[in-house]
C-alpha cells in the first residue's frame, strides 16, 4: 500500500519553515513496517494547492493522510475533497484539531473518511493493516480512530500515549523527504534539523491543549545523542532545533544529556536552540547549556501581570521572569521571549504591563500574539460560555491564528484595540531601547509574513463586504 502524507500550503503568517516532525515520524514508522510512504509538505516546498494535487496525482497513492492544525483544517478539507475526486482514495485527517474535536471534525468535513486523534504512529499503522484486510476489518477495535459507520460518526477509545521506553524504539524521522542525504542541505542559516527529546508537558496553561499530554515521556540521552550524530553524518546538520514543549528542564535527565553532548564533542560540531521556563533557569544550568552548544533559548512569558499569570495557570511570576532573563543575558545566550494579549479577564492596565515588561526585558527578539481560543483549551471553553469577559467572534477555523486571525475579543477590549496594541508592542520594543537598526532588520526579515498578513486582512475585508451585501439582499442584514 502506498501512502501520501500531506501538510497543507501556508494559510497563516508563520515565521518558521521547518520539517513537520509528526509526518516524518509517521513516514519512517510506516516504512519500517513495510508500507511505501512519502511526505508532500506543501508549506515547506512553497507549493500551491493545485501543485500539491498534481504531485499527489503523479505519486498515485492508495491513501492520503493530512496533518492540520486548527487554522489549516479548512484548507485540509478542500485538499481531501480534491484528492478523493481526482484520485479516488480514502483520506485520513490527523493533528491537533481532530485530536481536540474528533467527532465534530468528521461531521463538519465530509471529505475526511477517517481521523487519527492523539499520537498517530500506532493508530495509522493499525488502520492501514485493517484496510488491507478488507471485509474482515474491524475499525472499532482501533484505538485513537474516528470513522464513519453509515450516517454515524464513531469515536473509538483513546489510545494510550507512547511510553518513555517505547520512544527509543521508534525509527528516527524520515528527513530524507526534506533534505538530500550526505550533502550540505542544512547549510542555509535558517535551516534546522528538528528533534524531539521528549513528548508532553507537565503544565496546564489555559491557552494550551496539551496535544501530547501532561506526562513528560523522555527518550534516553544515548538515543538522543545517537540521532544528533546521525543528523551530522547523514545531513551535514549544523543546528539542532529541540522542539520539545519544554527542552531545558532543571532535571538530572537534562543535565545528563547536556553532559553527554559535551563528552562526545558535539558542542564543537553543532549548536542548538530550545525552549525553557523562567522557573527552571539557574546559573549553573545555563552555563552547562552554553558549554553544550546552546546558541539561543526561547521562553514563554505571556503577560507582565502576576494576576494574569496566576489566572492562566502559567506557574511563573514576573519576578522569576526578570531573574531568568538576567541570568541568560549574563551567560551571553541570545533569548527570544513570547507574549500574548487577550488573556482571561485582561484589562487595559494588564495589556500596558505586558508591553512595558516586553520592552524592559529587551531580549534579542519577541513575539506578541493575540489570544486564540483553540479547541481543547480552557480558553476555548470560556469563549464558548462567554466567561472571563470573552466574546467569540468567529467559528471559521481559518481565523484561529495568533497573527492575522480574528476569532476572539473581550467585551472591554475589542479586537481592534488588541490588534492595535499588538503592533505597538513590537514597535515600542525597538523604539524604547533605541534599536533602530534591529527594527529595520526585523521588518526586512519578516517582510513576507507582513505581506501575508496584509493580504489576508484585505481578502478578509473583501469577504466581509460580500457577506454584508448578500445579507442585505436576503433580509439577514
Amino acid at each position: 500500500m502506498r501512502v501520501a502524507l500531506v501538510k497543507p500550503p501556508a494559510t497563516y503568517a508563520d515565521w518558521y519553515n521547518r520539517p513537520v516532525l509528526g509526518l516524518a515520524y509517521l513516514c519512517s514508522n510506516l516504512r519500517q513496517h513495510g508500507f511505501e510512504s512519502r511526505i508532500f509538505d506543501a508549506y515547506f516546498r512553497g507549493w500551491s494547492e493545485s501543485e500539491l494535487i498534481g504531485y499527489l496525482a503523479d505519486y498515485r497513492p492508495d491513501l492520503v493522510g493530512i496533518s492540520a492544525m486548527t487554522h489549516e483544517v479548512n484548507v485540509a478539507a478542500q485538499i481531501a475533497s480534491d484528492a478523493k475526486r481526482q484520485l479516488g482514495v480514502p483520506v485520513v485527517i490527523g493533528g491537533c484539531h481532530v485530536t481536540a474535536l474528533p467527532e465534530k471534525t468528521l461531521r463538519e468535513f465530509p471529505g475526511f473518511d477517517y481521523g487519527v486523534y492523539g499520537e498517530g504512529e500506532v493508530t495509522m499503522l493499525e488502520l492501514l493493516r485493517c484496510l488491507q484486510e478488507g471485509a474482515r476489518c474491524d475499525l472499532r477495535s482501533i484505538r485513537g480512530l474516528v470513522h464513519r459507520d453509515s450516517e454515524n460518526v464513531v469515536v473509538n477509545q483513546p489510545r494510550p500515549y507512547v511510553a518513555s521506553e517505547e520512544l527509543d524504539a521508534l525509527p528516527w524521522p524520515a528527513f530524507d523527504e526534506y533534505y538530500a542525504p550526505n550533502t550540505s542541505a542544512l547549510a542555509g542559516k535558517d535551516a534546522y534539523y528538528v528533534m524531539f527529546t521528549s513528548r508532553g508537558c507537565p503544565y496546564s496553561c489555559a491557552f494550551c491543549m496539551q496535544v501530547l499530554g501532561r506526562k513528560v515521556r523522555r527518550r534516553s540521552p544515548e538515543n538522543v545523542v545517537a540521532e544528533i550524530e546521525h543528523a551530522i553524518s547523514r545531513y551535514a546538520a549544523h543546528t539542532i532545533d529541540f522542539a520539545d514543549e519544554v527542552f531545558l528542564f532543571d532535571s538530572p535527565h537534562t543535565r545528563e544529556l547536556l553532559g553527554m553532548m559535551i563528552e562526545r564533542g558535539l558542542s564543537r560540531r553543532i549548536t542548538w536552540t530550545g525552549l525553557t521556563r523562567a522557573n527552571f533557569v539557574k546559573p549553573d544550568l545555563i552555563d552547562l547549556a552554553r558549554e553544550a552548544g546552546c546558541k539561543r533559548l526561547e521562553m514563554g512569558v505571556e503577560s507582565g501581570d502576576d494576576g494574569i499569570l496566576k489566572g492562566i495557570n502559567k506557574g511563573i511570576t514576573v519576578a522569576q521572569v526578570r531573574e531568568a532573563v538576567k541570568v541568560i543575558k549574563q551567560a551571553g545566550i541570545p533569548l527570544g521571549t513570547y507574549f500574548i494579549l487577550g488573556h482571561p479577564n485582561e484589562t487595559k492596565e494588564t495589556v500596558r504591563k505586558t508591553i512595558q515588561l516586553a520592552a524592559e526585558l529587551n531580549t534579542n527578539e519577541i513575539a506578541v500574539g493575540l489570544m486564540v481560543p483553540y479547541p481543547g483549551t480552557r480558553v476555548y471553553e470560556m469563549a464558548l460560555a462567554g466567561e472571563a469577559g470573552y466574546h467569540l467572534l468567529s467559528e471559521d477555523w481559518s481565523q484561529y491564528d495568533k497573527y492575522g486571525g480574528k476569532a476572539l475579543e473581550l467585551v472591554n477590549l475589542p479586537y481592534g484595540y488588541l490588534a492595535k496594541w499588538q503592533k505597538w508592542a513590537l514597535l515600542w520594543f525597538y523604539l524604547r531601547n533605541l534599536r533602530f537598526v534591529d527594527l529595520t532588520k526585523f521588518i526586512w526579515h519578516k517582510r513576507r509574513a507582513v505581506y501575508f498578513l496584509l493580504k489576508k486582512r484585505l481578502l478578509g475585508a473583501r469577504a466581509s463586504g460580500t457577506l454584508t451585501a448578500a445579507a442585505s439582499k436576503t433580509g439577514f442584514g
